[in-house]
């Protein structure tokens, strides 16, 4: 029986050259390199800002999903599809993270207590109940934020994104106390220095309240008491405050 003559693809692999050890050296060095570039490049491109803004929003997700317990530098990475060396170059660790949170959490508080109160208008009874309307509701809708904005082992409450966020929420909750004794509001810092010994004492008395009540709350330790009794309970703690701190 004659041969089957041998096919086009048959006749060229017969002809070509056998793959030396340096070419197969050097093509499989190629292929490593692609390899590496492929893991190694993040998933999404940002500029340095943009990258900062998507490290914090991540966080912020993270937090709210999983909880303090859950919160991991190379998490928030993940999600905002970087290497997990990007949350440390822009925030040092998992406190530095915390803090711009933590910064955040006050600026979304101050927002709450300047739309409530802003609501209110001039009548002070009004004004403390929205306070403390206002301050619960940031609580139950951020509670994880809510837990980590005062714990000093948390955040660093020194740095200048935590202190300028944390006194544009005191300075509100001060000007409600100013109003209830009939002084001056405070436009910029709240100096304490400068003021009445009755002014901080009602100022102690006012935050210790509403943010008890608010910590209460988010710890489920108020879920025996119907909300509606809640709420008349918070309009009537609100209104004897307001009249204790009114001068007569």
């Amino acid at each position: 029986m004659a041969k089957a003559a041998p096919t086009k693809n048959a006749r060229k692999a017969a002809s070509a050259k056998p793959e030396s050890r340096r070419d197969r050296t050097r093509k499989g060095a190629h292929c490593a390199d692609r390899v590496a570039m492929r893991a190694d490049a993040p998933k999404q491109s940002y500029h340095h800002g943009a990258l900062k803004e998507a490290l914090i929003a991540a966080g912020e997700a993270v937090l709210a999903e999983r909880g303090l317990q859950g919160f991991t530098l190379r998490e928030c990475a993940r999600r905002a599809g970087v290497s997990h060396a990007a949350p440390k170059h822009h925030f040092g660790d998992v406190r530095g993270l915390l803090t711009v949170i933590a910064a955040r959490g006050f600026d979304q508080l101050t927002r709450r207590l300047r739309t409530k109160l802003r609501a209110a208008g001039a009548d002070l009874e009004a004004q403390f109940s929205a306070t403390a309307e206002a301050y619960l509701g940031f609580a139950e809708a951020y509670p994880e934020h809510f837990r980590i904005m005062f714990r000093s082992d948390l955040i660093d409450v020194y740095a200048p994104v935590a202190i300028a966020a944390a006194q544009q929420t005191f300075r509100e909750l001060t000007n409600v106390i100013h109003r209830q004794h009939g002084e001056p509001e405070v436009a910029d810092g709240v100096e304490l220095s400068l003021m009445s010994t009755h002014v901080i004492d009602d100022i102690v008395v006012g935050w210790s309240y509403i943010h008890g009540l608010a910590h209460l709350k988010v710890e489920g330790q108020l879920a025996m008491i119907p909300k509606a009794v809640l709420k008349d309970a918070m309009t009537s703690a609100a209104l004897r405050l307001g009249n204790l701190m009114r001068p007569r």
